[in-house]
């Protein structure tokens, strides 16, 4: 269950990177716009990294 969960939480941030880059001329996505994004976004992705790596792990040692 541990390993579906961390693998769930890493492709989840991977998407959230993909969504989050900017585009060819340099512009950031609509809803990275705003002063607050810049400080809640690379937490929110970081935490799902961070979360489904340990989860991932955990599956695999308790094997």
């Amino acid at each position: 269950m541990n390993i579906w969960t961390g693998v769930a939480m890493l492709a989840i941030a991977a998407v959230l990177i993909f969504i989050g880059r900017p585009n060819k001329a340099g512009e950031h996505p609509k809803f990275l716009r705003f002063e607050a994004a810049l400080v809640l976004y690379p937490p929110i992705i970081l935490s799902f990294i961070g979360l489904g790596a340990a989860a991932f792990i955990s599956g695999l040692l308790t094997r």
